[in-house]
C-alpha cells in the first residue's frame, strides 16, 4: 500500500531513534535546529528553519503540522535553543555539530546515469546500477576516518536515489570548527574537482600514507571493471572513450613511449572481454616502468573510486543536512542506514534493501530501523585485517625542509602550515605525524587553497621533461 510522505513521518518514521541518535554524546535535543522542507495547500514550496524541540514526541507533532512535508534537515547544536533574532545578534552560537559527509554520483561526469529516455537527466535505474561506486567511497571514508583521525563512532546512510552520507558522532568530530572541517576534507580528498578525469596526485599520496592502495585496485577490479558491476570496459566505445579520456591518445605517437603506447587502444578493443581489455592495459603500462605513465593510470583508477565530497556539506557548522531515513522526494525511497562492516556495504541493494513509499513493507523498514544507531568501528568487521593505523612513507625525507629554504618569507608559511596541520592533526584530533610526514602531505595539499595544478597538468609536464621538450613526431 503507497503512503504519502505526511503518513510516513506521521506513522512510520523512528522519531525515537532518531534522537537517541543526535543525544548519544549528551547534547542537549532543545538546542539541535532542524528545518523542514514542504510545500504549501496553494502548492508553493517553502522551508521552515529553526524548528527545536525537547522530546521526540514534540519533533515529531511540530514535523506533522505541515501537511505537505517533503524533507527534514538537521544542523548545529547552538547555545540556547535555535532562535534566527539570537543567533543574528550573537547571542546564540553554534557549537557543535555532526561531521557530515555527502557522495553524490552526480559529482562524477564520467558515470552514465542518464536514463533512456532523452528527456531522462537522471535515471535511478542507472543510478542503482552505479552504487558500488557510492559503495566504494563510503569504505574507503570510513577507513580514511579511522585511520587518519581515529574516528570510530560512524552511521552510513543510503541517500534515496543518487549517493551516500556518512556520519560522524565521535565528540572530537563534533567539536571541530570551521577551519578544522575544511582542513580534514582537503586531506581526505585532496580538493578533487568534480569533474576532474583523474584524481590529484595528492590523492595517490593519501592513499599510500594511509595504506589503502590495495583496497583501491580491489574495489576498482571488482566494482569497476567486472562484467557483473559496473563493466567500465564493456564494449570498444567504452575503451576507446577511456583511452582518451584519460589522456593516453596525447603520447602514443612519442619516440620514447611508442613501444607502450602505440596500437595499445587497438588491442584493447580485439579483447574478448572488459576484463581482457583492462588487463592488457594495466599490464603494458607497469611494464613500461615509465613512473609518469603509471602515476597517470594510478590517477584514472583513483578517480572512480576515491570519495569526491560536497565540502560545503562539510566544512561549514550551521549547515543543515537531511536526517537518516528521510523520504526522498524523487524516488520515494527512505534513506536507511547501513552496518559499517565492508560486506554490508558493498551487499547493499537500493532498489531491494531500501523501503519505498510507493511499495510500503513494514518488515522491511523494521530491519532498517535496527541499524539505525552508531557503534564504534572495528577492524574484525571487515574480511581481512587492517593495516597499522600509520605507515612510514616510502621515500622519507632525511632533513627539514626548513633548512632547504633560503627566504624568510618562505619559511614562515612552511612553519603556519605544519602549526595548521598539528592543530588538526596533533591537538584537535590526537594523532601525531612527524615533520617529515607532515611536508609529504603538504607539499601537494594545500590546506588554504586549492591544490596547484590537476594530476593531468603535472603528468603533461612531467611527460614533456622526459621526452625533452620535444614535440610529437
Amino acid at each position: 500500500m503507497p503512503l504519502s510522505a505526511h503518513q510516513y513521518y506521521s506513522q512510520h518514521y523512528p522519531w525515537a531513534e532518531l534522537v537517541a541518535l543526535l543525544t548519544c554524546n549528551g547534547d542537549e535535543l532543545c538546542n539541535c535546529e532542524f528545518a523542514i522542507e514542504a510545500t504549501s495547500d496553494s502548492g508553493h514550496d517553502y522551508y521552515k528553519r529553526y524548528v527545536w524541540a525537547h522530546t521526540a514526541e514534540e519533533l515529531r507533532a511540530k514535523v506533522i503540522r505541515h501537511t505537505g512535508i517533503r524533507a527534514l534537515h538537521f544542523g548545529a547544536f547552538y547555545s540556547a535553543p535555535p532562535n534566527k533574532t539570537d543567533i543574528d545578534a550573537g547571542k546564540s552560537v553554534a557549537t557543535r555539530r555532526v561531521l557530515s559527509f555527502d557522495v553524490d554520483l552526480t559529482d562524477m561526469e564520467q558515470l552514465k546515469l542518464s536514463g533512456s529516455d532523452a528527456n531522462e537527466a537522471l535515471s535511478i535505474t542507472a543510478c542503482d546500477k552505479h552504487w558500488p561506486v557510492s559503495a566504494m567511497a563510503a569504505f574507503i571514508l570510513r577507513r580514511m576516518l579511522e585511520r587518519a583521525f581515529g574516528y570510530t563512532k560512524l552511521l552510513i546512510v543510503y541517500s534515496g536515489r543518487r549517493g551516500v552520507h556518512v556520519h560522524v558522532f565521535d565528540n572530537a568530530a563534533m567539536n571541530l570548527d570551521d577551519e578544522a572541517r575544511a582542513a580534514v576534507t582537503s586531506y581526505i580528498h585532496c580538493n578533487m574537482d568534480k569533474v576532474g578525469k583523474k584524481a590529484p596526485d595528492g590523492v595517490r599520496l593519501i592513499m599510500d600514507m594511509h595504506d589503502m592502495r590495495r583496497e583501491v585496485w580491489r574495489s576498482f577490479n571488482d566494482f569497476v571493471v567486472s562484467e557483473k558491476a559496473i563493466n567500465l570496459f564493456d564494449n570498444a566505445d567504452d575503451r576507446t572513450q577511456f583511452w582518451k579520456r584519460h589522456g593516453f591518445d596525447k603520447y602514443e605517437k612519442w619516440d620514447k613511449y611508442v613501444n607502450t603506447l602505440n596500437g595499445l587502444v587497438g588491442e584493447m578493443v580485439a579483447q574478448r572481454t572488459g576484463k581482457d581489455a583492462w588487463k592488457l592495459l594495466e599490464q603494458r603500462i607497469r611494464d613500461s616502468k615509465i613512473d609518469w605513465l603509471i602515476n597517470n593510470l594510478e590517477c584514472s583508477v583513483l578517480a572512480y573510486v576515491w570519495p569526491r565530497l560536497d565540502a560545503n556539506v562539510t566544512k561549514d557548522a550551521k549547515h543543515l543536512t537531511k536526517v537518516p531515513f528521510a523520504s526522498h522526494g524523487k524516488s520515494r525511497r527512505v534513506a536507511v542506514a547501513i552496518h559499517t562492516d565492508r560486506r554490508s556495504i558493498f551487499t547493499f541493494n537500493p532498489a531491494v534493501d531500501a523501503p519505498s513509499l510507493d511499495h510500503w513493507d513494514p518488515e522491511l523498514m523494521a530491519a532498517a530501523v535496527g541499524r539505525f544507531c552508531v557503534k564504534a568501528t572495528s577492524r574484525q568487521d571487515d574480511d581481512n585485517a587492517e593495516p597499522p593505523e600509520h605507515t612510514e612513507p616510502a621515500e622519507p625525507m632525511e632533513v627539514d625542509i626548513e633548512d632547504l629554504v633560503e627566504d624568510k618569507q618562505q619559511r614562515q608559511q612552511v612553519r603556519e602550515r605544519r602549526r595548521k596541520w598539528a592543530r588538526i592533526a596533533t591537538c584537535t584530533l590526537g594523532m601525531t605525524y612527524t615533520p617529515e610526514q607532515t611536508d609529504r602531505i603538504l607539499k601537494r595539499l594545500d590546506l588554504d587553497a586549492p591544490v596547484g595544478g590537476s594530476s593531468e597538468a603535472s603528468s603533461d609536464s612531467e611527460a614533456a621533461e622526459q621526452q625533452g621538450g620535444a614535440g610529437a613526431n
